[in-house]
């Protein structure tokens, strides 16, 4: 007979995905014609097949006799957990360990089923133990590296992976996980080769195919990614980790049509999941194709919402299961989506419900002020995006520059973080870093074992899951801000911090959470000194060197079909200027966008230039060479604002109803321009776009003032004076 080498249930996320091993084989019994002896065989051929439901009967038999009772019960768990039946299966796996505590195979199976079910710690510590015991174990150590793998220490479990290679070079199983962890440490070229490796000793290996696929996804190649995860499928149909990945890719490429079809698929074969549920209906298109397909996806949004609601009992949330982000989109349609964002984030507080650790009383923060070695109010700021990233920019100056003498400064990483010099240079100005993991048990006991007084949440909404950490409370202040520009819908988060300048009237109906408006303009506190202008010449860019140019610098998923009709309104008036765009990461998202434009606005269509994303630097330069930029309606800009600035070139802008496009006019009052190109109609921002394109002394006129004025905008440190006193308050308030 041989036991488990892995549980049925795969983890979806492709940075966790796992893999199948070789089965474990224990200590052969002499076999003969006897009832015992013939059974044992039949279950080891059926087991051995993976017909785990037709071994189960002969294991179970098995347990009459004292001989074969230790190994029966230890492969009708393992036959259990194959079945995705974790729990059950841990109950025989513990039954054989009180026969015998040292039994091998059952002890292999007990750390298998934690790591099942996300207790990958713990599964460690058993392998660590086995390692030690059995240190020529190919078993041991491939599970020993399977752990580390779990735990993300990718360079340790590599060390080993790579140990039990020489010894077993064709060891498939092991080559997979290898190329999975050189993935995951984005060494992609060699992660490809150790696929190869797999695809020459199994052609059809399908979890081949599928890590492949991730790899391309990885690299943004959703094409041949789709091309593999299509021949996974082939030879696994079955696979709700391959078909929900490709389902990933089209709603990645804003293909809802597919993707819808994609999470269909899926969840006829996991109608428990709640994430697959309300992913057929909840899709909205990154690149919408019209208006009109715009107010489908809403209308498709709210009835998947009410049939999610109604189904609640029969779904279940799976938080290591890759999802989509469900509310992001609604952001660009220029609506008050508090009340559809508060519906959905309390449909998954009612879901999540089963799987929170549970809270336990938070002592007050003034008496953990006294109790800290420091005395200082400890503030964590907790984000996925504290690297190369405009999230980033738009703290980095506030955390720097909190006062030490009456803050300690937590910066808090999600597994999603990358590594990188701007991370580095952040975690060396605060006084600790920590790195989360993706367990929501070992992020509670990490964020309370901090005993913070407030925790900043920089950017909720980015991710699929992201709004599960609030709802643990892990800090009696909860705050959020403009890193997404509107209501989390949580009420469990406490503050939205805004500005006074920047919130439109009545602007706390907008938020759940109570709304804070600090002095000023802008919530940010925005450092110069990571801005530098090296001016290059059109030709650089291979800009025609005459006749103006106008640019729309932003991500395309910003760009509302609505914008489309005032460019090619614009482009009528100017006959003989350009304008410039910045392509998406995503070729295919690019295309549909440009068949967009094409049909709303051909004269723009026919004069355009679009750049790959380039280094910040060149960005400047680019944006340095541009006559005038236009913030699109809706959903403006953010940090591109401050680049623009950084640079002169001016933005005409229409202030809207929501702060997500009320920056760009709130950053020039706080300038204190003189005529500021800030528009209140779509007809007026075309005029004032005409104006300023025909008018070369008044747009150089204005260029000049904001580069004289850009310094009321830059290292506000005001602003974190501002916020400082605000948690002050918000402290002796509790």
């Amino acid at each position: 007979m041989q036991e488990l080498g892995n549980s049925a249930k795969e983890r979806l996320t492709p940075s966790s995905h796992k893999v199948t091993s070789r089965l474990y084989p224990h200590l052969e019994i002499p076999m003969n014609d006897s009832e015992p002896g013939y059974m044992y065989q039949k279950a080891k051929e059926l087991y051995n097949a993976k017909r785990y439901q037709e071994a189960l009967p002969l294991l179970a038999g098995l347990r009459r006799y004292d001989d074969f009772q230790l190994r029966a019960d230890t492969n009708i768990g393992g036959c259990l957990l194959h079945m995705g039946l974790i729990r059950p299966g841990l109950k025989f796996i513990e039954r054989a360990l009180s026969q015998d505590a040292d039994f091998l195979p059952a002890l292999i199976n007990r750390a298998e089923a934690l790591l099942a079910i996300g207790n990958p710690h713990q599964a460690l510590e058993i392998y660590e133990d086995l390692a030690g015991k059995h240190p020529e174990n190919s078993s041991c150590k491939f599970g020993l590296a399977k752990s580390y793998h779990s735990t993300n220490q990718d360079s340790k479990a590599l060390k080993v992976i790579e140990g039990l290679l020489v010894d077993e070079p064709s060891h498939v199983a092991a080559i997979l996980m290898k190329g999975e962890i050189q993935s995951d440490l984005h060494d992609n070229a060699n992660a490809i080769r150790s696929f190869g490796t797999v695809l020459q000793y199994e052609p059809k290996n399908s979890r081949a195919f599928s890590n492949l696929g991730v790899v391309m996804m990885r690299q943004n190649d959703m094409e041949i990614a789709l091309r593999y995860l299509d021949k996974a499928i082939v030879i696994a149909p079955d696979s709700v980790s391959d078909l929900l990945r490709k389902a990933l890719i089209h709603y990645s490429l804003s293909d809802i049509r597919n993707a819808r079809q994609c999470f269909e698929s899926a969840y006829k074969l996991d109608k428990s999941s709640a994430s697959l549920f309300l992913s057929q209906y909840l899709l909205i298109p990154s690149i919408p194709s019209s208006a009109t397909e715009i107010e489908v996806s809403r209308t498709s949004f709210l009835s998947g919402l009410e049939l999610a609601e109604k189904s609640v009992s029969s779904l279940a949330l799976d938080p290591q299961a890759e999802s989509v982000p469900h509310l992001f989109f609604l952001a660009y349609h220029n609506r008050n989506d508090r009340a559809i964002i508060e519906r959905y984030i309390d449909l998954m507080r009612e879901l999540s419900k089963s799987f929170l650790p549970k809270q336990d009383a938070l002592s007050l923060p003034a008496a953990r002020s006294t109790q800290s070695k420091s005395g200082r109010i400890k503030i964590g700021f907790l984000s996925g995006y504290f690297s190369t990233h405009s999230n980033c920019f738009a703290f980095e100056g506030l955390i720097q520059n909190m006062d030490r003498k009456i803050f300690e400064i937590y910066l808090i990483h999600t597994v999603i973080s990358t590594k990188d010099s701007t991370r580095d240079r952040l975690d060396s100005v605060c006084d600790h870093s920590v790195q989360l993991s993706n367990n929501l048990c070992e992020i509670n006991s990490c964020l309370r074992s901090l005993q913070l007084d407030i925790l900043y949440f920089t950017d909720l909404g980015m991710n699929a899951y992201d709004f599960l950490i609030p709802f643990l409370k892990t800090a009696p202040i909860q705050i959020t801000g403009w890193g997404i520009p509107h209501t989390s819908g949580i009420k469990e988060i406490d503050y939205y911090i805004s500005c006074e300048g920047l919130e439109p009237d009545q602007a706390s109906d907008l938020y759940t959470e109570q709304l804070v408006m600090l002095p000023g303009g802008i919530p940010c506190c925005f450092l110069d000194e990571s801005l530098n202008l090296t001016p290059l010449p059109r030709e650089y860019f291979i800009l025609p060197p005459e006749g103006g140019l106008v640019g729309c610098l932003q991500s395309l998923h910003k760009l509302h079909p609505d914008f489309d009709y005032a460019l090619e309104e614009i482009a009528r008036r100017n006959p003989d200027i350009g304008f410039v765009f910045v392509e998406d990461r995503l070729p295919s998202r690019t295309h549909r966008f440009l068949e967009r434009l094409a049909t709303n606005a051909p004269s723009v269509h026919e004069r355009m230039i679009t750049y790959s994303l380039m280094k910040r630097a060149e960005y400047h330069s680019l944006c340095n060479c541009i006559d005038l930029l236009l913030d699109p309606f809706y959903y403006g800009s953010g940090i591109t604002f401050f680049e623009a600035s950084f640079v002169g070139t001016p933005i005409v802008t229409l202030e809207g109803r929501f702060l997500r496009s009320r920056v760009v006019a709130s950053g020039y009052r706080e300038m204190g321009l003189q005529t500021p190109p800030i528009a209140t109609s779509i007809e007026e921002y075309i005029e004032l776009t005409t104006d300023l394109i025909k008018n070369n002394a008044k747009r150089l006129s204005l260029r000049s003032e904001i580069l004289q004025n850009k310094y009321r905008i830059f290292n506000r440190i005001d602003y974190v004076r501002n916020f400082e006193k605000f948690c002050l308050q918000a402290i002796k308030d509790i």
